[in-house]
């Protein structure tokens, strides 16, 4: 059930418990709306406390620099926050953890944020991550959508889903689908919404036996959630639903700071989880990014709409730039323990394996400096 007090109300007491023990509040902040959301509601419970807004200089996809459009927000919203500026340049080894590499974007500037943060005294950095994979718009959602806003609003929704795959043709085979078996309809969902993980296969880059041992779990994985969504009877919208958010990582904090998102609060999430998958999606909103992200506008103050991004935020300029940066002699120890193929490593070109290369191998390099021996 909902909770009767409403979804802002709910992530205000996330906010809030995350913050409880912090004399200073510390937010990482994008220009994004998730993130602002945090900050808007620390800025609610801070009271006397200080809040300072942490921000890294990067340049989004369309060349706007993320400082100027956080600076902008703050003043539009009038909020009573420091803003700091951390360079993008700086790089940080993030605090070295035994459960094994991290894999979140840009670890050694979250990190560098985190060094910042506790440089200035933060109890708590707190972030929007998690939004997108908690209260995001599943695809095939379109008799989700009219259930709540009607056949007009499912109309607005199929046009919106149109602009990204699996477009028309995916909503079309959401239909058609209900009227097959429950196993079959769940592999044809699969199928259309996973297509490269129909028979996944672990990239070139990782050695044998760690190749063809990561590609038999993945597709024991994979039949596991097929299976998974046959005994819960997921309808293929909230199948994706499952699949945006499980298996959710939890991603370490990156310095001696304690780091949080109120979107991934236990409370937060029940009451979010709670709610028709529907109600994530809003047709009355004037742009395609506001209406995907109904839930997380309605935690942002009504009255001041007006001054939010209306399109979403990119960076992946910044995560190619960074992978771009790879030397790919540079994984000494990955290469020698027989977990990285060098010959594939040099032709390798995806971003998200250059990017996990290297985390493997800084992870690798805190192993040896706690004592590890590497065989």
């Amino acid at each position: 059930m909902a909770d009767p007090r409403g979804l802002s109300a709910v992530f205000t007491d996330a906010v809030r418990d995350l913050s409880r023990e912090a004399d200073t509040i510390g937010v990482a902040v994008s220009g994004g709306l998730d993130s602002l959301a945090a900050l808007v509601h620390a800025c609610k419970v801070a009271e006397d406390r200080r809040v300072i807004a942490f921000t890294v200089d990067l340049t989004d996809d369309r060349g706007r620099s993320c400082v100027a459009v956080v600076r902008r927000l703050v003043r539009d919203l009038a909020l009573p926050v420091h803003l700091e500026v951390i360079d993008s340049r700086a790089r940080v080894v993030p605090v070295w953890s035994p459960l094994g590499p991290r894999l979140d974007a840009l670890p050694e500037l979250n990190a560098a944020v985190a060094e910042r943060a506790a440089s200035l005294g933060a109890g708590v950095l707190l972030s929007g991550d998690g939004a997108d994979e908690a209260l995001g718009v599943p695809r095939f959602a379109a008799r989700a959508v009219a259930a709540v806003h009607g056949a007009t609003g499912a109309a607005r929704y199929l046009r919106d889903a149109a602009r990204s795959d699996p477009g028309l043709a995916g909503e079309a085979a959401s239909a058609i689908a209900s009227l097959l078996r429950p196993h079959r309809r769940a592999e044809v969902y699969w199928a259309v919404n996973w297509p490269d993980w129909c028979a996944p296969t672990a990239p070139a880059v990782l050695a044998e036996p760690y190749r063809s041992r990561a590609t038999a779990w993945a597709r024991q994985w994979v039949a596991q959630t097929v299976t998974g969504h046959v005994r819960a009877g997921r309808s293929w919208a909230q199948a994706d639903a499952h699949d945006a958010f499980y298996p959710h990582e939890v991603i370490r904090p990156a310095g001696t700071v304690a780091e949080g998102s109120p979107f991934l609060a236990e409370g937060f999430l029940k009451a979010a989880f709670a709610l028709p998958l529907g109600a994530r999606y809003d047709p009355r909103l004037p742009t395609p990014y506001w209406r995907s992200k109904a839930l997380v506008l309605s935690l942002l103050p009504r009255n001041r709409w007006k001054v939010l991004p209306g399109r979403k935020q990119y960076v992946r300029s910044a995560l190619a730039q960074t992978a771009a940066r790879f030397d790919p002699h540079a994984v000494p120890l990955a290469i020698d323990a027989g977990l990285i193929d060098a010959d594939q490593l040099v032709r390798e070109t995806d971003t998200a394996v250059l990017l996990a290369v290297h985390a493997i191998e800084h992870w690798l390099h805190g192993a040896v400096e706690k004592g590890a021996h590497l065989r």
